[in-house]
């Protein structure tokens, strides 16, 4: 490939960080600006915990549809409609119309964010990755979407400081002034990188999306038996759901910071947006790592590294130095990136046949997430049992998502023998060689 060519494909994948590292801060805007959210529309954490519990069952509904949509439709044009749809309804949710309105806000932004839009942008970041740069791709493409969402996050405080005037005791005119500027700034972002996408992405498709290719999967049940038969995308599931498992686990370490150790709220802030900040470096790392050492090999390791820092914070004194507990929980941070950075640069060895690769991508998506449903419920289980024992349920919910994170570590290196196997098979690797690697 020629120097040109090479950096066309990283321009077009500039794009599409963009685009997915813009789109999701604002319908996840309480991250930042949770009590200016409150206050604007006058309701309460349990009110936004229904509300954003709703936009996950939305999210898991719209998984399926959403590889559907991207088989059938230019997923560049998808990509835009997303972000314009995104864009408009912030528009609507900053003029703050009422908390009635809020469900139907989020219910909006849950088709345009996950039916239109996720399985089009991964499955346009498989197009244009060649095989042998997927790990990096895709390791690119999570990296470089916290490193925008970090910007992002970075000019909205600035942004929401100037227009509310400051201060630690906000009128609610002031509250309300810093929210709509906000929103404004992440609309507007939005808007922009609409309009680049529609100039400069080209629309990209797989040489071998042949008609006779097309016309075997336009019933789209016919095309889900046929990803159904595939081993690879099975233990695929296996592995995002456990990765993802120990991810959920990221979002415990601030109350872990507070109960468990007795460290004040702004330290634990420190320490958990130093966490995001690993984002870009875990996913472009972790994308190079596994180009280089093997995708699956990669994730194995990621994860057995991840549970034990997880079991060895659940298991440390609480005498132990600020300092060592600091860097612990920035590490498992680190590592819980790569495996993100890493889980769906194994989709080109499962073999999926270029016209079905977007339902693949649904059908993945939809039982791979399923621990935003899970999760919390296990979390709940925990807790209730342990009851004023906060500092105990935070230790075992560590464990616990320790012990399922070894699972997936064990199907990541399944995986491994798997293509070892398929080399094998294929005349490229000896039998002696495979029994090396077993």
């Amino acid at each position: 490939m020629t120097k040109l060519a090479q950096s066309k494909k990283i321009f077009e994948l500039a794009l599409l960080i963009l685009a997915a590292g813009s789109i999701y801060p604002l319908v996840y805007l309480r991250q930042n600006f949770e009590a200016a959210i409150l206050t604007v529309y006058d309701i309460n954490q349990a009110d936004l915990a229904g509300i954003y519990s709703m936009l996950g069952i939305m999210f898991v509904v719209g998984y399926i549809p959403s590889g559907w949509l991207a088989d059938r439709f230019s997923v560049k044009l998808l990509i835009i409609f997303s972000l314009l749809v995104t864009a408009s309804v912030g528009v609507v949710y900053a003029q703050a119309p009422g908390k009635e309105f809020l469900l139907p806000i989020f219910l909006v932004w849950g088709f345009a964010t996950v039916f239109t839009f996720w399985s089009a942008i991964l499955k346009s970041v498989h197009l244009l990755a060649d095989a042998n740069e997927e790990g990096r791709y895709f390791g690119a493409l999570d990296g470089g979407r916290g490193l925008v969402e970090a910007v992002l996050a970075s000019l909205a405080v600035a942004v929401f400081a100037i227009a509310s005037g400051g201060g630690s005791d906000l009128a609610f005119e002031n509250t309300k002034a810093g929210f709509q500027a906000v929103v404004y700034m992440y609309s507007g972002a939005i808007v922009l990188i609409a309009i680049a996408l529609f100039f400069l992405m080209p629309n990209r498709s797989k040489s071998q999306d042949t008609a006779e290719e097309k016309s075997s999967t336009m019933d789209t049940l016919r095309a889900i038996g046929k990803i159904l038969t595939i081993r690879e995308v099975w233990v695929m599931i296996v592995i995002i759901f456990c990765g993802y498992t120990l991810f959920w686990a990221h979002y415990y370490f601030s109350g872990f910071l507070n109960v468990n150790h007795g460290v004040t709220q702004v330290a634990a802030g420190v320490v958990t947006v130093t966490v995001l900040w690993m984002r870009p470096i875990g996913g472009f790392g972790g994308g190079f790592l596994a180009d280089r050492f093997g995708r699956s090999r990669v994730l194995s390791v990621s994860m057995v590294i991840t549970a034990a820092l997880l079991i060895a914070l659940a298991l440390v004194p609480s005498g132990t130095a600020m300092g060592v507990i600091f860097a612990m929980v920035v590490a498992a941070g680190l590592v819980m990136y790569v495996i993100r950075g890493v889980y769906w640069a194994i989709l080109d060895e499962c073999r999926i046949p270029p016209a079905v690769v977007g339902v693949a991508i649904g059908m993945i998506s939809f039982f791979g997430y399923l621990p935003d449903i899970v999760i919390p419920k296990i979390s709940e289980t925990i807790y209730n049992a342990f009851g004023d024992d906060v500092a105990g349920a935070n230790n075992m919910f560590f464990i616990v998502s320790a012990c399922i994170g070894l699972v997936g570590a064990l199907a990541a290196w399944y995986f491994t023998i798997l293509m070892k196997r398929r080399e094998a098979a294929e005349g490229r690797l000896t039998p002696s060689m495979v029994g090396d690697a077993l």
